[in-house]
């Protein structure tokens, strides 16, 4: 086990964390403290206590740390394709965070980890969405091909769909909109199971 001194933070989620060289590097969404599901509207968090998404490279030979923020746009429950979770990826997925409507979130953001770019798809005024699994295109030609597959509740008519995004393409078309039948209240965490796992 080797111990490393960095400033104090809170992770609640990871996006991957893998080995490069003599380095651990992990990427997650870093904030100062656990205020964010503080529910009084009338009270706007500290900068510091608002979860950003951060890099960190652990030196396993130095026991030398470097932070970086990787993006200004507060952001929760980072996922990767997770057939290479543990290994180096380029592309990463969170949900972003509705300003003052803490903790919705109101859009999905692509990052594209080599370049420092992102790119956004909307879930539009009074629609709000949980986290973002990514569901692989069976024989996948490329690391992000498949889809971002969540749920998005409108407050506006009261109903909740099945979204589909293309993860190539998150900023163009969603690819699929499917009504639920009945309310399903706002929420988190969500996962995938393709048809060969169930059985």
């Amino acid at each position: 086990m080797r111990w490393f001194e960095t400033p104090a933070c809170f992770v609640w989620h990871t996006l991957n964390a893998y080995e490069e060289g003599d380095e651990v590097v992990l990427v997650a969404c870093r904030m100062n403290s656990t205020n964010v599901f503080v529910t009084d509207e009338s009270d706007r968090l500290p900068d510091g206590d608002i979860p950003y998404l951060h890099r960190w490279r652990f030196n396993l030979k130095t026991g030398e740390v470097k932070e970086e923020q990787l993006d200004d746009v507060p952001s929760e429950f980072p996922r990767v394709n997770e057939e290479l979770l543990g290994r180096k990826t380029r592309y990463g997925y969170s949900a972003r965070m509705a300003p003052g409507t803490f903790p919705l979130f109101d859009a999905l953001i692509k990052y594209d980890l080599d370049t420092g770019k992102s790119e956004t798809s909307e879930f539009g005024k009074g629609r709000y969405g949980g986290e973002a699994v990514f569901a692989p295109r069976l024989n996948a030609s490329s690391e992000d091909d498949g889809w971002l597959v969540t749920y998005v509740y409108d407050e506006n008519t009261q109903t909740s769909e099945l979204v589909v995004v293309n993860a190539q393409d998150i900023s163009g078309e969603t690819v699929a909109r499917v009504i639920i039948p009945q309310r399903v209240p706002y929420g988190f965490h969500a996962a995938w199971v393709t048809e060969a796992q169930l059985s």
